[in-house]
């Protein structure tokens, strides 16, 4: 990355060899992120789409999954896209992953139909006109429907997935009956919800649909963030698999290179 007044970090996460830059302003991956990755890396398999791929994170560390032959990200920010690619050299996994700066509206263009197995995705929560908006313009896009909406991605989801593919996703509760209208022609499978602390009401789920049907739908227990005293025991796990029972860490290493 280019030397002088840094606009970006260089973070660890997860695993102690995975490192990524990220913009010190704008999209900046969060505890929702691993979550989501976590989720995912249990179900992905083959060749792999994320949708709206950010910095390149989560493909890039779906890269390194066994099952996983080949991701591809499709990300419309061209700043998140350059940063992707530093990402990507960065874990020496080009020749498992590749960005596309593209519009995943373009999907027709820029696929052929069935080409994946599995789909994964953290859309734009808020639709149009509702939400507050951010002063960062890459927010703003990531968050809101502006350029993408729900309908879109599951018409994009009907026709990149193979048969049997499966699309992942995380998405706010109060849009549940929203996302469920939009499955036809998927069975969902998995739903989990996702609550801050014990004793608050789910705010988001994730699920795992399979195009053209599959199992009867399983709704598994759900996923508190919070305990006590910070991170409840699981989600410290997923920051750290290393130390099962230890506080995960956000490893932080100053952006000079």
């Amino acid at each position: 990355m280019p030397r002088g007044k840094a606009e970006h970090s260089l973070d660890s996460i997860i695993y102690p060899d995975f490192r990524f830059y990220q913009p010190l302003k704008g999209y900046r991956i969060n505890i929702d992120t691993v979550i989501l990755y976590h989720f995912a890396a249990a179900r992905a398999a083959g060749y792999v789409l994320e949708a709206g791929s950010a910095s390149g994170v989560v493909s890039t560390l779906l890269s390194r999954r066994r099952k996983v032959t080949h991701v591809t990200g499709v990300e419309i920010n061209a700043a998140a896209y350059g940063m992707s690619q530093q990402n990507r050299e960065l874990n020496g996994c080009a020749g498992k992953v590749e960005f596309l700066h593209e519009d995943i509206k373009n999907y027709k263009l820029l696929f052929k139909p069935q080409s994946f197995d599995t789909i994964v995705t953290n859309p734009p929560f808020y639709k149009q006109g509702t939400g507050r908006l951010s002063k960062e313009q890459g927010l703003t896009v990531a968050h809101h429907e502006q350029l993408l909406t729900l309908e879109d991605m599951f018409e994009s989801a009907r026709y990149l997935l193979k048969p049997k593919g499966y699309c992942i996703m995380m998405f706010p509760c109060s849009r549940l009956d929203e996302l469920l209208s939009e499955t036809r022609g998927f069975a969902v499978e998995v739903l989990r919800f996702i609550h801050r602390k014990q004793d608050r009401p789910a705010d988001l789920f994730m699920m795992c649909a399979r195009k053209g049907g599959g199992k009867q739908l399983r709704v598994v227990p759900p996923l508190f963030v919070h305990g006590n005293t910070g991170y409840s025991e699981e989600v410290e796990h997923m920051l750290n698999p290393a130390l099962p029972r230890g506080r995960g860490t956000w490893h932080h290493v100053p952006a000079t290179e």
